[in-house]
């Protein structure tokens, strides 16, 4: 057989089609290749976001036995599991494929001990949506994108009689009727929109040979790993051997058994999956389409929506003023702002900056009460979910870092997180230093209540290449909190430091304005708040930080108004705009996380913000520094303050 050689134009990036009709808008030279020589999104296991969450709803009977039996007499604790497991996607089939999905793997089944023919979709539990209601969205859907070809994959029928199956195949008729496929080998797009077809239907089973327009079913290459790497060698195995002929699936779900569910109790799939995307996307960039051995055709995956944040998903839920895009504030301010002191300026800042990457398996840190540190001990199952959404500040959120879909090319794990504060415009890092207790190694990491997966050193490395790469941008970074570092740790840690940053450090007595900064080079500004800064003159000494210590935005905005009135310290200080619950406040509120909390307030907290000024002014602010950073506007407003010393200037 011939092998299909792709154009280079496929290699136009993803993300200038949009999501929502990306087939239509592809290059002309592709429109005559076959549908399984191109590569196509998917979706696996795609109506598991409106699993029946009703404790009457059985577990489904494919499910191991004493499962079954510990959900019919213990609900209320075995069936939270079941759904934080069995749930691979959130989002509508409609919302799917709007953000580019055109493959959807559907498992169906007949709920036992019904006795109407509704048949729904199943994951561990059944849906609330019959199959039906589904399929007419997703017809609706193609109506209204008219040269968009959707692949619906029937498979893992359930309880499913002859007579149910027949019923099935009619609705499918029924609901689609000249939008059907039938079997055919010239799939290709060009041919799709000239005879009308839209979709084409894969079915699992025998009855799939008395109907033209039923396709056999789509072999899914499942690796049944809980582990990426697990995962990519398995497929590269696969991948030496011939391809299968016609359509295919790449499964990059990842599997739990339940010896990883037991053993990782405060997790659920999409943690996992989230976790280990990264990786995965990494190796689907490096794939190619066609017909060659080792090509892939359709990639399906968890979570498809989640991945990045797609155009058509941000107009669903849009975020206003975005702060993707600040990463070069700094060097675009104005002329007039080059001589003045960065101390007079409003610089947004992150709290806990790090704690988007806390080692939910880690230890306590030493500062933790005894009592505290037992009651985890015992019940470490209910202490480490609320550890987590309380001690988590910031959010790696997948900002658009030259991000195609979401099988496209994320950055590594380990310097998302700070790559996106940065890109959104954080200029104040708050860093807070520990090592481990009983880590023989040199390791340091970073700190909220538990300790973070990633190391300082790893961290520091990527703010050093970024900074080399935007040599007019400044940062500030607040190491603080010091936790277990003897005083050779300390030394240790400040020679890293200086040779990582060298000439960029900046002494405390230098001329501390964007053009005195930029003409010696300096872009780092370490403050250091440990008796060790005395034997080093390229480390400033600790900067204040306002803490209100308050769970309520009106109270936390009445301390910093007072902290105000007695007047702005001199140099750089922090104005925290930081909630903090404590313990009663998380007790009496368990459904609460300090991401909804901070949320929740965030419009009170904003209006107050734009009211402020930098400057020298008594009452002026500097540093700014805030929670979940980008996923509010916070940077673009604390940036866009620094308008009103212009106005100063003026007068």
């Amino acid at each position: 057989m011939s092998s299909t050689t792709l154009p280079e134009v496929t290699r136009t990036p993803l993300k200038d089609l949009p999501m929502d009709s990306w087939m239509s808008h592809l290059p002309s030279a592709l429109w005559d290749i076959p549908l399984y020589n191109l590569t196509i999104p998917g979706s696996h296991n795609a109506i598991t976001y409106c699993l029946d969450k009703n404790d009457r709803s059985p577990v489904d009977l494919t499910q191991p036995d004493m499962l079954q039996k510990l959900d019919k007499y213990m609900k209320p604790i075995i069936r939270p599991f079941v759904y934080k497991w069995a749930i691979t996607q959130e989002c509508s089939v409609s919302e799917q494929l709007d953000c580019g999905v055109r493959y959807c793997d559907l498992r169906i089944a007949h709920r036992p001990n019904d006795g109407s023919s509704d048949l729904y979709f199943y994951h561990g539990v059944y849906t609330t949506v019959t199959v039906e209601t589904v399929l007419k969205e997703i017809k609706t859907w193609l109506d209204a994108h008219p040269k968009e070809v959707v692949i619906l994959s029937f498979s893992h029928f359930l309880g499913l009689s002859q007579e149910l199956h027949t019923l099935l195949v009619s609705t499918i008729k029924n609901v689609f009727g000249s939008k059907l496929c039938p079997k055919t080998e010239d799939v290709t797009l060009r041919n799709l929109w000239s005879w009308g077809y839209q979709l084409i239907v894969s079915y699992e089973h025998h009855v799939v040979n008395c109907h033209n327009e039923l396709w056999s079913h789509i072999p899914y290459w499942w690796a049944n790993k809980c582990k990426a790497e697990a995962l990519i060698e398995e497929f590269e195995r696969r991948k030496k051997h011939d391809r299968p002929g016609g359509f295919f699936v790449t499964g990059i779900n990842l599997t739990e058994d339940l010896k990883y569910i037991c053993s990782h109790p405060t997790e659920s799939l999409k943690d996992m999956v989230m976790s280990t995307y990264p990786a995965l996307l990494s190796w689907v960039k490096e794939q190619k389409p066609g017909s060659n051995t080792g090509s892939l055709n359709i990639i399906a995956g968890d979570f498809v929506t989640e991945s990045q944040f797609i155009p058509t998903r941000l107009s669903m839920a849009p975020v206003p003023e975005s702060d993707t895009y600040n990463e070069d504030w700094m060097s675009t301010l104005p002329e007039e702002l080059w001589d003045i002191p960065l101390t007079h300026l409003a610089i947004p800042g992150s709290h806990d900056a790090m704690s988007y990457c806390l080692d939910i398996t880690s230890p306590l840190v030493r500062s933790e009460s005894d009592t505290f540190r037992l009651l985890d001990g015992v019940f470490c199952c209910f202490t480490r979910p609320f550890i987590n959404k309380w001690a988590t500040t910031q959010a790696s959120l997948s900002l658009h870092l030259k991000n195609d879909m979401f099988f496209s090319m994320l950055l590594p794990h380990q310097v998302r997180g700070i790559l996106e504060q940065l890109q959104t415009g954080i200029r104040y890092f708050d860093l807070r230093i520990a090592h481990r207790p009983y880590d023989t190694s040199d390791h340091l990491y970073f700190t909220h209540v538990i300790y973070t997966h990633l190391t300082v050193a790893e961290t520091l490395r990527t703010v050093a290449t970024w900074l080399s790469d935007h040599p007019k941008e400044i940062v500030i970074l607040a190491c603080r909190h010091f936790e277990g570092l003897s005083e050779k740790c300390h030394e240790d840690f400040i020679y890293f430091l200086k040779k990582l940053f060298g000439s960029k450090l900046c002494p405390p007595n230098a001329d501390l304005t964007l053009r005195g900064l930029w003409s010696s080079g300096h872009q780092v500004l370490l403050s250091y708040d440990d008796q060790a800064v005395a034997r080093h003159k390229v480390l400033c000494h600790g900067i204040p930080y306002w803490w209100a210590n308050k769970a309520n935005a009106d109270e936390l905005l009445q301390y910093l108004e007072w902290q105000k009135e007695l007047g702005r310290p001199d140099g750089f200080f922090v104005s925290g705009l930081n909630l903090t619950a404590d313990r009663c406040f998380i007790a009496s509120h368990p459904q609460v996380s300090l991401k909804t909390l901070t949320m929740e307030n965030w419009e009170y907290v904003r209006k107050w913000l734009k009211d402020q000024k930098p400057g020298a002014d008594s009452t002026s602010l500097n540093i700014i520094a805030g929670d979940f950073v980008g996923a509010i506007p916070f940077c673009s407003l604390v940036i866009a303050l620094n308008k009103k010393l212009l106005k100063q200037r003026e007068c």
